[in-house]
């Protein structure tokens, strides 16, 4: 299936021979779409208006809403695809071209790092490639969540070799893996200096750091410089959730820090960051919340009523009163991903801030969830074909500086 790209080509290229009578003639045939994009429905055949540029009958409709809408259907005028695990090609009418689908959220680690106690879909690229192969997923981001590191190294020499790994494995399969950068933000010039040099020496693409480090949140100023450097470099910063969150002491049982802990830790980060003038003083972060942004999505209403009665001290004290404008204005500037395998949730991360700011994310591996049940987190909400096409791989294309 990593050849259909070819045959898909070759589609598009007979349907603009058609015209020329250079298109050959076929009996009925089916071009399967992926299961990921709903339950497949069906459209009569034969199709009338056959293919066109860019677009397919009946009655010239066009291709990328046939597949966003989930359906499979017959054509006499294409090469057959007849593959269940066909790849999630979404057709632009305009360009006659593919998208990229991309995951912008995952964790691979290098194998010296094993660990019999870790989920071993880290340590597994071959794994992760087969599962892309399976449910039409082109590329996979990857970034180092500081959950599962090795004991008894400090965090430059872990950030070093994970970084070594990154790089490694984005050049070695540059069409389907990009690597994060390993950092930390509140850190001394080395770990400054090291972060710096793999964007610039590796040509990493975007940086991963957690929301906090042993209490120590984003808004801390101990973390100005390293927020002077990420606008430097002018790439987007992932924002994860650390393995001990907010809340750990209540959080013993039932894996509670990963399923609650981890989107409350990165909910509270970031508010923290934005009332402390955060985007005020840096406007040009290109922050990327995994989980939904955690209760961000949520939160513009009663953040900004907050805000709206600061001055009533009868509330309890508000200082610094550094922003200049409502929280939800804010927030908005923020991208979320998809991790959440609720479509209610996605629905409300693009009514929030709207569908040019979110972007698919599995959170596979580690989690051994199917990417085909995250992506129908996506392709099941009632959204156009142009917003889940952006949310899908054009967003993340963009930020990342990918190629479509």
């Amino acid at each position: 299936m990593r050849g259909l790209s070819k045959r898909a080509a070759a589609f598009i290229s007979a349907e603009g021979r058609k015209g020329e009578g250079r298109g050959r003639p076929m009996s009925a045939v089916r071009l399967m779409v992926p299961t990921h994009l709903s339950a497949c429905g069906h459209l009569p055949a034969p199709w009338q208006g056959g293919a066109q540029a860019g677009r397919l009958g009946p009655k010239g409709v066009p291709l990328r809403e046939a597949l966003l809408g989930g359906r499979s259907f017959e054509t006499p005028e294409l090469p057959p695809i007849d593959n269940p695990g066909v790849r999630a090609y979404i057709f632009s009418a305009q360009k006659g071209q593919a998208s990229m689908v991309i995951d912008c959220h995952s964790h691979l680690v290098p194998k010296s790092w094993y660990d019999s106690k870790s989920p071993q879909a880290i340590f597994n690229i071959e794994g992760l490639l087969e599962e892309q192969e399976k449910a039409g997923v082109d590329i996979t981001v990857f970034g180092n969540n500081w959950i599962r590191n090795p004991e008894g190294k400090d965090s430059l020499e872990i950030m070093k070799e994970f970084n070594v790994f990154a790089a490694e494995a984005t050049a070695k399969y540059p069409k389907h893996l990009v690597g994060l950068v390993s950092s930390i933000p509140f850190a001394d010039d080395r770990i400054l200096k090291e972060t710096k040099r793999a964007i610039s020496d590796y040509k990493l693409k975007g940086i991963m750091v957690n929301s906090s480090v042993n209490g120590e949140y984003l808004d801390s100023p101990r973390a100005t410089p390293f927020f002077e450097l990420v606008t430097e470099l002018d790439v987007p910063l992932f924002i994860h959730p650390p393995r001990v969150t907010i809340g750990a002491e209540k959080m013993e049982i039932f894996r509670l820090p990963e399923m609650v802990g981890r989107p409350f830790d990165t909910t509270l980060s970031l508010t923290r960051f934005i009332f402390a003038g955060g985007l005020e003083k840096f406007p040009n972060l290109n922050l990327i919340c995994a989980h939904v942004g955690g209760a961000l999505p949520l939160l513009p209403g009663r953040l900004d009523f907050g805000y709206e009665l600061r001055k009533d001290m009868s509330f309890g004290p508000w200082e610094p009163d550094v922003m200049t404008r409502p929280p939800s204005s804010y927030i908005r500037q923020l991208y979320f991903d998809t991790v959440s395998l609720h479509p209610p949730a996605v629905l409300c991360a693009v009514q929030t801030v709207g569908a040019d700011h979110v972007l698919f994310g599995s959170d596979f591996p580690p989690v051994p969830i199917p990417l085909k049940r995250s992506l129908e987190a996506v392709t099941s909400v009632s959204l156009s074909s142009e917003e889940k096409e952006k949310i899908l791989g054009g967003n993340a294309a963009r930020l990342l500086g990918l190629s479509g």
